[in-house]
């Protein structure tokens, strides 16, 4: 993760590496929306600062883990 990737959002790097981590570990589009709550982040400036996780959260479910 590049420092400048998060200047739109004036976060610091460990915020952002912080968030980048907790979106690549979610399950669902739920969790997503949880952990952008929890960092008091909007979709828009998610989309902003974060463009390459954006597309992988659209492949992710909308509630709950996929089924196996």
């Amino acid at each position: 993760m590049n420092e400048d990737d998060c200047i739109p959002l004036l976060l610091s790097l460990r915020e952002c590496s912080e968030i980048d981590a907790h979106i690549r570990t979610a399950a669902s589009k739920a969790e997503v929306a949880d952990i952008l709550n929890q960092h008091d982040l909007s979709e828009d400036d998610f989309l902003a600062g974060f463009p390459h996780l954006a597309k992988a959260v659209q492949e992710l479910p909308g509630e709950g883990r996929p089924a196996t």
